[in-house]
């Protein structure tokens, strides 16, 4: 059950409600050892909002995009992560897929631009999570991520990623995100459907933290071996 303020009256927990405007999901994923899967996601906008046809006009550019991404060596994924494919399909305001079909462009296995050599290299659920960032410190809609797959770093004495290689995955994903947005039509934001305050606001940088992730999700398949 919600509960609201005596005070303003507003909701005191998050609750979804409708976005504010139709909008475009960007999905992108693929293979990990052991077959296991990865992905990771965002969001495009535009003022008159989208459609399903704009999910497939944008397909071609937004996957070239994601495809240089994965395999660009400064993103510093590890080589067995395996790119096979990009989604890029319309959402209505109710948060649900527009139309029946999907827009999907299917690659075969690109591996990640790292090979690792004399590094660590991590288990599955081992990943680099990616702030997006929108120039406001809090509200609805002001900040975002995705978790990239199998990181290639080396950790420092106290267990962080160098401060070179975060600023090598920054200045990858702002190519990106320029790469995604060069059609002039949809740009990447951040959506937010909290209930009552719905918002988008769009990317201007991004957050690379130094300290690895776990997503648990990525690990789920692959079999237990015992000696």
């Amino acid at each position: 059950m919600p509960r609201y303020s005596e005070r303003t009256g507003l909701l005191q927990e998050y609750q979804a409600g409708p976005f504010d405007s139709s909008h475009l999901y960007v999905q992108w994923g693929g293979k990990l050892p052991g077959g296991e899967t990865w992905s990771c996601g965002f969001r495009m906008w535009k003022a008159s909002g989208s459609t399903e046809a704009d999910g497939t006009s944008v397909l071609v550019p937004v996957s070239a995009a994601i495809a240089a991404f994965h395999a660009r060596a400064t993103t510093h994924i590890n080589a067995k992560a395996l790119l096979s494919f990009v989604k890029c399909n319309a959402i209505g305001v109710d948060g649900k897929y527009i139309g029946s079909g999907t827009n999907e462009a299917t690659f075969a296995d690109i591996p990640g631009g790292n090979a690792v050599v004399n590094g660590t290299s991590f288990p599955n659920q081992v990943a680099l999570a990616v702030g997006l960032t929108t120039g406001f410190s809090r509200g609805p809609a002001h900040r975002g991520r995705f978790f990239l797959p199998l990181p290639v770093h080396d950790l420092d004495a106290t267990g962080h990623i160098s401060a070179a290689a975060a600023a090598d995955v920054d200045a990858s994903c702002a190519t990106l995100r320029t790469d995604v947005n060069a059609g002039g039509g949809e740009q990447m934001v951040v959506m937010s459907r909290k209930a009552g305050a719905p918002g988008h606001r769009a990317v201007t940088g991004f957050a690379i933290g130094r300290v690895l992730d776990t997503q648990r999700r990525r690990r789920r398949s692959l079999a237990e071996l015992y000696v």
